[in-house]
């Protein structure tokens, strides 16, 4: 019915979006909210969990105002992938920081399990890495005699925050999670799509203190809020349900999308595709069918060129126009280290060749050029596998600049396209949700994308991208 209302939160590094859909996946209204993180030492990303669960509640409050809440068919959420946390089993307070994706303070247990890397991936479908939550769940033990304790005596939970903000927005009725989320501790099986004694073993976390995985769509729980209970019906990790958002439902189909870092999601429908250097996961599941991904990440994107920008000027140097790319320097964006392909994350951001004449804005066009050269090295790795995707879609906050839309269009040599919505994370929270509450077919629903780039017929980009990975393979040898 057109007066249904559903609900798609995204919850994510910088902010969090909640969005309301009508009846027939019409937008109403979107709310933003921003979020703050702390950097408490080199290596060190967390925040503040209580903070975020409250920027959701305050969030699904807003975009409601004014609404008949028992119109709300539905909430469909969205978040951070492995960033992850201890909480108390009874009061829901957190016991530590949410450590984010973007912490690698769990690096060293990784490089002592170098030998089981290869039991990791095949288990899993990752890399044996520190951006994911099992070493950082590990290092909060390892500090924390008391918490261990409790971990084992089921005295405090531990997950991936999606399992945190249901266990918090449901007063402590929900304790689960979903694979997407899951996947992402590097501690479930990707084909049984179970916890796996292994690799808990591995990383010393206990069973006990760890949600029960089942589908993302699927009813997790409800909200209370002004005297209704609102219902759960999905959840999902966030580059999952930008795959959603953005119409990528078919095999073949894939969505980049850019925030914090740049994540290269191709669907592969039922097919669990193995691609050397890339990642496979679960992209949706119900109790009907489960769906996969291959995946590339960049670890920097939008951090990289914000990072730059307070490094030239401490604001947005862009011109307003293209600058020739053989006048600008090469930028290696790796704040964090370097993921998808080569997995190093002992290699961090570099400037090369830069000039006298170099300023501010040929630095922001470095920073852009340099996100989307790693993200083309990813997409020749699928196409080399040949796993190429037919159908290539943007989202993400980088988009809001045009020119690096062109660029990206121009250094892939592919036709791209932006959807109409550009809330594809929360829209596909939203979607899932859909999905599950009517029984909808997801490939039936795909949104009609607003407009298409096509790439500038050029050399001056090749050239570059080759100039760019050259200076890559020396950084890595």
């Amino acid at each position: 019915m057109r007066s249904d209302r559903w609900v798609g939160i995204d919850q994510g590094s910088t902010a969090t979006k909640a969005i309301l859909l009508d009846g027939a996946g019409r937008v109403v209204r979107v709310v933003t909210l921003p979020v703050a993180t702390r950097f408490p030492a080199s290596g060190w990303v967390e925040q503040d969990a209580e903070a975020l669960a409250a920027s959701v509640r305050r969030a699904l409050g807003r975009v409601l105002e004014g609404e008949k809440l028992e119109r709300v068919r539905g909430v469909g959420i969205a978040c951070q992938r492995s960033t992850c946390l201890f909480w108390d089993a009874v009061s829901g307070r957190p016991l530590t920081a949410a450590l984010s994706w973007r912490d690698v303070r769990g690096a060293a247990h990784c490089d002592k399990l170098a030998r089981h890397a290869r039991l990791v991936e095949q288990k899993t479908g990752l890399r044996l890495s520190p951006h994911y939550a099992a070493s950082k769940l590990r290092w909060l033990l390892r500090r924390n005699p008391d918490l261990r304790s409790k971990a084992r005596q089921g005295k405090a939970r531990c997950g991936t925050l999606d399992a945190y903000l249901l266990f918090r927005l449901t007063g402590g009725d929900s304790f689960s999670t979903d694979p997407t989320h899951a996947a992402r501790t590097l501690l479930m099986d990707l084909t049984r799509r179970e916890w796996d004694a292994e690799l808990l073993d591995l990383f010393g976390i206990p069973l006990r203190a760890l949600p029960p995985i089942r589908p993302g769509a699927f009813p997790a729980g409800e909200i209370a809020l002004r005297g209704t209970r609102l219902r759960i019906a999905a959840t999902l990790g966030d580059q999952q349900a930008a795959l959603l958002g953005s119409g990528c439902r078919r095999a073949g189909e894939m969505v980049i999308n850019f925030g914090t870092g740049a994540f290269a999601a191709l669907n592969t429908g039922r097919r669990v595709a193995r691609v050397p250097g890339l990642l496979t996961s679960v992209a949706w599941s119900s109790e009907k069918e489960v769906r996969f991904l291959l995946e590339g990440t960049v670890n920097s994107a939008g951090s990289a060129v914000d990072w730059i920008d307070r490094l030239a000027s401490g604001r947005n140097t862009g011109t307003g126009n293209r600058l020739r790319l053989d006048r600008i320097p090469i930028f290696i964006p790796a704040l964090t280290g370097i993921a998808a392909p080569h997995w190093r994350s002992d290699r961090l951001a570099a400037i090369l060749d830069m000039r006298p004449d170099t300023g501010a804005a040929e630095l922001h066009e470095a920073a852009l050029a340099g996100v989307a050269c790693r993200v083309r090295e990813i997409v020749e790795r699928m196409a080399a596998a040949k796993s190429a995707p037919r159908r290539m879609v943007l989202s993400g906050g980088l988009l809001r600049d045009r020119r690096f839309v062109a660029l990206q269009a121009a250094i892939l040599g592919r036709r791209l396209e932006i959807p109409e919505i550009p809330e594809a994370t929360a829209l596909g929270a939203a979607a899932l949700a859909r999905h599950f509450l009517r029984d909808l077919d997801l490939n039936r629903e795909a949104p009609r994308p607003a407009r298409s780039v096509v790439p500038a017929s050029s050399a001056e980009s090749e050239r570059y991208y080759r100039r760019f990975r050259s200076h890559l393979d020396r950084l890595l040898s």
